[in-house]
């Protein structure tokens, strides 16, 4: 005979998929992740949608596990259960293990996507820790959520889930309140304390790794017994709560074990902000292989621009990504560019004898037109600016009319260490000469090219599409049979 554990498992992941949009909800949640991960391909993919994915997304299962466990009190089906040969103990850790098969399955759902990205680029150190934070945090997430779900005796499901809900804020707020914390040297203070209130921040602690900060604790193993204690310490009071707290509808718990209780819920909240790690001294590993972007500012005005064969100078510029305002160049693929160079010289002053050396960095292959002897071809143009959109001058003047140099250039970025938001460093180095000066003129310019991986897209559509459409078949036929 099968184990009583087994069977109920079995029929209680049936009765749920059995649910009238378990299957709707299903895709919906999972086209939800796919559609954040095909946009975030346009960008820098690791930072957006696998800190989602993998760190935050999993929460979902906090509320999901107070409803799922509060759901058969409030149907009176709980009923069944006091007085039916089923032993108590069973039948709780029977829904624990369906909510785990539930969490199990969404980490596999995020499979498809991985595929897509280790196809293209080595995969990045960050990404290595969300795979291993993405369980920890489905694990933390289904134990809170079974003791939220176990702590409400009602006719709604409306107040667990309401506080499974502010448990997934405080959780999800305090990552990137700890990381500022940490960047400006506060992670020790009692504000920082605070922070390892969220499971996730002290799985992420412990880890050794960051998301944005560049110090991570050097010790951690006062922070994984912290972790596991709240891990299994939740999971443990929810089934004392349970099984000796209280009857079919209403607590039946003497004065010492309210104080039991309670002591229990207080040491679980802040026996991680005493006893973790916060000695935040060695520093975090590098999220990926990206080249250091050195002078290389956000916005800041630049001197470069990159355009389509013979296009004019653009009105605004220049950004230091010198394509940001246009597509993304493909990764392995040359494409030909115009590199525009503004000169801090007027248009009135000729200019001569100008020449050019281009450094780029990074994996980035850049191979300017050269003439018959190989010297890199310098076309000089005569420019009209915007109002302050023009090179300052020697005399500290924004220039209203000024010189360009354009190069040809083919471009082509390799080794590619994301599959979006791949930006390449590059330097330039120019030399003319103006009447009057004895030496050439030295100019100095650094950008960056962005970059990404270009059939990403549309396979992260279709990876990502996978089992959202499976959802909905699954859906439809569950309508038509039932209808």
């Amino acid at each position: 005979m099968a184990h009583p554990i087994a069977t109920l498992f079995v029929e209680e992941l049936k009765a749920t998929l059995r649910g009238h949009f378990a299957w709707l909800g299903a895709a919906a949640v999972l086209f939800a992740v796919g559609v954040l991960a095909t946009v975030g391909t346009q960008d820098v993919w690791l930072d957006g949608y696998g800190i989602v994915a993998y760190g935050f997304a999993p929460l979902i299962f906090i509320p999901l596990g107070a409803g799922f466990i509060a759901s058969p009190r409030a149907t009176r089906f709980v009923e069944s259960v006091f007085t039916a040969p089923v032993e108590r103990s069973q039948w709780l850790l029977a829904k624990a293990l369906v909510l785990s098969a539930l969490a199990a399955a969404y980490y596999v759902a995020l499979l498809p996507m991985f595929a897509v990205y280790a196809a293209h680029v080595p995969v990045p150190t960050l990404l290595r820790f969300l795979m291993l934070w993405a369980p920890g945090t489905l694990l933390i997430s289904v134990s809170v959520g079974v003791l939220i779900g176990v702590l409400f005796i009602g006719r709604s499901v409306a107040a667990p889930v309401a506080a499974g809900t502010a448990a997934l804020l405080v959780y999800a707020a305090a990552v990137p309140l700890q990381e500022l914390l940490v960047s400006q040297g506060n992670g020790a203070t009692r504000t920082g304390h605070l922070m390892l209130v969220s499971p996730l921040v002290l799985l992420k602690n412990a880890l050794g790794f960051a998301l944005v900060a560049t110090m991570v604790p050097a010790n951690t193993t006062s922070t994984w017994v912290a972790f596991f204690l709240v891990a299994v310490g939740a999971l443990a009071l929810a089934a004392w709560i349970f099984l000796r707290a209280q009857g079919v509808e209403t607590w039946e718990t003497s004065p010492r074990q309210r104080g039991t209780i309670a002591m229990c819920l207080t040491a679980l909240a802040l026996l991680p902000i005493v006893a973790a790690d916060t000695n935040y001294d060695r520093p975090a590993p590098a999220a990926n292989h990206a080249p250091p972007l050195r002078g290389v500012f956000g916005r800041a005005p630049g001197s470069m621009a990159l355009v389509m064969p013979g296009a004019p100078f653009p009105q605004r510029c220049c950004s230091p990504v010198l394509n940001r305002d246009a597509s993304a160049l493909g990764t392995d693929e040359v494409t030909h560019r115009d590199l525009l160079l503004a000169l801090p010289v007027d248009a009135s002053i000729d200019v001569s004898d100008a020449a050019v050396q281009i450094a780029p960095e990074g994996g980035l292959e850049m191979r300017a037109e050269t003439d018959a002897i190989g010297t890199p071809v310098v076309r000089l143009e005569r420019h009209h600016y915007a109002i302050d959109q023009g090179p300052v001058g020697a005399d500290g003047r924004r220039l209203v009319d000024g010189w360009v140099a354009r190069i040809c250039v083919s471009v082509r970025p390799t080794q590619p260490w994301d599959i979006g938001g791949d930006r390449y460093p590059l330097a330039v180095t120019a030399s003319y000469r103006v009447p009057g000066d004895v030496n050439s003129r030295a100019f100095n310019a650094r950008g960056a090219i962005d970059a990404q991986v270009s059939s990403a897209w549309y396979e992260m559509a279709i990876a990502s599409g996978i089992l959202p459409l499976m959802c909905l078949l699954a859906a439809v036929v569950r309508w038509r049979r039932t209808r």
